[in-house]
């Protein structure tokens, strides 16, 4: 007989081999993890998407004070009338942003799930699979205390695009929520000059 499953020839009676059943009871443990230790998402925040555009808000601005210098005050609020629209839109989409993705920490895994325009994408990773947790930080998201949370895994997570694993950006006292996952995988972390570290526990 063979598995229903891999095709691997077997020894007993039955219908699945020792692996396939194995990765069965897994899955089916990773199922009924469904308490919640920690959720992190995207901030938003009206103020920090200014300061990210800044440099078009200032070209918003010249523009602007060039067309009322140049005595055209109809091209002026034109200009103005475009920038606040784009700035709409950046807002809209910066709140969307916002509430499509999130990354929920339980007992045994990490889940990531995101869903934006059509896009609905879920990942779910154990912790012993994890290789890696790090952050980055641009000059404009530490003054704001931000950060972009990224999850690598040893291997090649479905449905994955990116880099075997995922991130989060602009995650909210991102320092400390690292210091919390540290304490839920059950792993210490430590700083490097690209992020966070996980250090793996040494076989006994």
């Amino acid at each position: 007989m063979r598995c229903s499953i891999c095709g691997a020839k077997l020894r007993n009676d039955g219908d699945i081999c020792t692996n396939c059943y194995k990765e069965f009871q897994e899955e089916e443990d990773l199922k009924k993890d469904t308490v919640e230790k920690l959720k992190l998402k995207r901030k938003y925040s009206i103020m920090y998407v200014l300061v990210k555009y800044t440099e078009l808000l200032i070209i918003g601005i010249l523009a602007s004070v060039i067309c009322i210098s140049a005595g055209g005050i109809l091209e002026a609020l034109a200009v103005v009338g475009i920038f606040i629209l784009v700035f709409g839109v950046l807002l809209f989409l910066e709140k969307r942003l916002s509430i499509a993705g999130k990354v929920v920490f339980y007992e045994k895994k990490v889940v990531y799930t995101f869903k934006f325009l059509g896009i609905d994408n879920t990942k779910v990773l154990k912790y012993n699979d994890i290789k890696d947790i790090k952050y980055y930080q641009t000059y404009r998201q530490k003054k704001f205390g931000y950060g972009d949370l990224c999850i690598y895994a040893n291997g090649i997570i479905p449905g994955s695009g990116f880099v075997n694993g995922f991130q989060i950006k602009n995650v909210e006292n991102v320092q400390e929520s690292l210091e919390k996952i540290s304490e839920i995988i059950g792993r210490p972390v430590k700083d490097n000059k690209r992020g966070i570290k996980v250090n793996r526990k040494k076989s006994q």
